[in-house]
């Protein structure tokens, strides 16, 4: 099995656990096997928004679909409502964003990408936010991610009696890499330095 292959085992595993509700794990599963036919963007677009995921979440679109939950998303119109005054309607300001791409964009050297990036974020701050917050959103929400994280908090059908710093519940123990060793405090403050 690849390295994918079993985090993917690990995920299933703890999907059908008795610790996960029936809807949380409807919802995940639909989640980790989410596939969408390009619907929204034109080929060329769907390219373009695809290689600037990967660089600004840097992840597999083979594991993770973040540009067809976006294209999805837009083709259906679901929208949370909210924007900003000055920016326009979602999928117009998506296109706005891709437009301004270099159109050689995904094979330019990453130094020459986070250039056109920074510039995407001058010039169109706004619309650059709310597509980087939903791309965030797509991606934490997706249980790989989360199993990569140790992140097991959907876990919760016995709840949480184990509130302590530092201290794990077993069901949380094997909720993958990030799960095995907590961070504390101090650890947190002073990785950086």
């Amino acid at each position: 099995m690849t390295s994918t292959q079993n985090e993917r085992a690990a995920v299933l595993a703890h999907l059908h656990s008795p610790f996960v509700s029936a809807p949380t794990r409807r919802v995940l599963l639909e989640r980790l096997d989410a596939r969408y036919e390009r619907q929204f963007f034109t080929e060329a677009e769907f390219a373009q928004l695809r290689s600037l995921a990967v660089r600004l979440l840097p992840h597999d679109p083979a594991e993770i679909d973040l540009t067809g939950t976006v294209d999805h998303r837009l083709h259906t119109g679901v929208t949370d409502g909210w924007r900003y005054d000055d920016t326009l309607p979602d999928g117009e300001a998506y296109r706005a964003l891709i437009a301004a791409l270099p159109h050689d964009f995904g094979s330019r050297p990453e130094a020459e990408q986070d250039g056109a990036i920074h510039a995407l974020q001058r010039a169109q701050a706004h619309a650059f936010e709310d597509l980087l917050a939903e791309l965030t959103e797509a991606f934490m929400a997706h249980p790989l991610t989360q199993y990569r994280f140790g992140y097991a908090g959907f876990a919760d059908v016995p709840g949480w009696p184990a509130v302590t710093p530092n201290t794990l519940e077993p069901r949380e123990a094997n909720a993958g890499p990030g799960s095995a060793a907590p961070v504390t405090g101090w650890e947190a403050s002073h990785a950086a330095r």
